[in-house]
């Protein structure tokens, strides 16, 4: 009973930032960037729920995370490649995303889809890791004085920053914990440590959503 009260909080924690965006969307008042999230954070949800309901049918649900991992990889690209200022960094931007996606392609080509798709985890995290240290880094030479928590960019930046940074090593690593490599224990911490930092996340993308309709008053 506990365990499907958890399953349908995360479900529950990515349908909230999706139903803000979608009333301000209606409202019209949301930027461009901001409906490119709300998007993001729907498509997220669908394959939550997907996710949960194979799992409830005993059906083998691991290659959704294969597909999920391009979503991972373009929606960072188109969010931040509309931020940049730089032509050169636009162009990073795009032509890393299609490099990406051919390597994420070719792997999963040759991997059994009944494991967890651990390297293309790590080349998305360097990825993204790269996409939002430009951002940062572009923001910091312009000298523009903001504030942090009232800016989208930044706090989808730091959103994403945050939870791949967190979960890389628990994404890395999910075969051999969940072969029981390094223990139930500690499988187990990690996965009550996954669940309650989706839900964080999804409450702080909720935030950046109302941030940015907050913008447009």
């Amino acid at each position: 009973m506990l365990e499907k009260g958890i399953v349908y909080g995360i479900a529950l924690s990515c349908l909230i930032p999706f139903l803000i965006g979608g009333v301000l969307w209606f409202q019209g008042r949301l930027l461009f960037v901001a409906k490119i999230l709300v998007v993001h954070t729907f498509v997220a949800f669908l394959f939550e729920l997907i996710g949960i309901i194979l799992a409830s049918k005993g059906i083998h649900n691991l290659w959704l995370y294969r597909i999920y991992l391009y979503i991972e990889v373009v929606f960072p690209a188109l969010f931040f490649g509309l931020y940049y200022k730089s032509n050169l960094r636009k162009m990073l931007a795009f032509f890393g995303c299609i490099i990406v996606i051919i390597l994420t392609t070719v792997l999963n080509s040759y991997d059994d889809w009944g494991y967890h798709a651990s390297f293309q985890t790590g080349i998305t995290f360097i990825y993204i890791l790269f996409l939002i240290l430009n951002y940062f880094i572009e923001m910091f030479q312009e000298e523009k004085v903001i504030n942090p928590f009232k800016e989208l960019a930044f706090l989808v930046g730091s959103i994403i920053l945050l939870s791949q940074s967190s979960s890389f090593f628990y994404n890395l690593l999910y075969n051999q914990l969940l072969d029981g490599y390094f223990g139930t224990s500690l499988h187990m911490t990690m996965e009550y440590v996954s669940i309650f930092l989706t839900i964080l996340y999804n409450l702080l993308y909720s935030y950046a959503i109302w941030v940015s309709r907050a913008r447009l008053t």
